[in-house]
């Protein structure tokens, strides 16, 4: 049996440095907190996210589900064609095997294709609704009344912002989400700080 490291050894991670939760949660919201006070800034910033994320298809949801539309239909009419073949004997049960197998990995593609463009389009419309709700909730309150936000209504700001951190060895935190080179970033959105 080979060598094992434990993941109690610094060999493991060697980032052995801690950073107490409430320091990085502070340092988090003190930067999502200054976004949410530029509400012309923070909506440039999701409207170009926004933007990029519909370059993530070839032209429209609509048009790039047509021919896909059009493929199952095909599969579905030959299906039955061949079934017909099949049951006049023009063509052997073993053939006919062979060739519904065919349809079905063009009707797998067809179908998976369709799934991903019907997800595309939700993932941009939630990324409407909320840069929509960040800016009529939270873009148009005072400092003030954002320090004052409970736990799980910071956590939702930090969901629809799309938010991740991540404290890098040396004690850099990094956040990433859903904000552009506007603020300081650029997409995905970093902003690097030390702790």
């Amino acid at each position: 049996m080979g060598t094992e490291v434990s993941q109690h050894t610094s060999e493991a991670c060697p980032h052995t440095k801690m950073h107490p939760a409430s320091d990085v949660e502070r340092r988090v919201w003190e930067f999502v907190s200054d976004l949410l006070t530029d509400p012309e800034q923070l909506r440039a910033d999701l409207d170009a996210m926004i933007e990029e994320e519909r370059q993530g298809i070839d032209g429209e949801p609509e048009q790039e589900a047509k021919p896909w539309l059009s493929k199952l239909s095909q599969v579905e009419s030959k299906r039955s064609r061949f079934q017909d073949m099949a049951a006049e004997g023009y063509i052997t049960f073993e053939e006919l095997g062979a060739k519904l197998s065919e349809l079905e990995e063009v009707r797998a593609t067809a179908v998976e294709r369709l799934e991903a463009i019907r997800n595309y389009q939700e993932r941009i419309e939630e990324m409407e609704q909320d840069r929509d709700a960040l800016l009529e909730s939270y873009a148009l309150r005072a400092p003030e009344a954002l320090d004052e936000l409970t736990p799980e209504e910071r956590h939702q700001v930090y969901r629809m912002l799309r938010l991740r951190s991540v404290v890098r060895i040396g004690g850099t935190l990094e956040a990433s989400g859903m904000f552009g080179e506007g603020s300081g970033f650029c997409h995905p959105g970093v902003r690097s700080s030390t702790l």
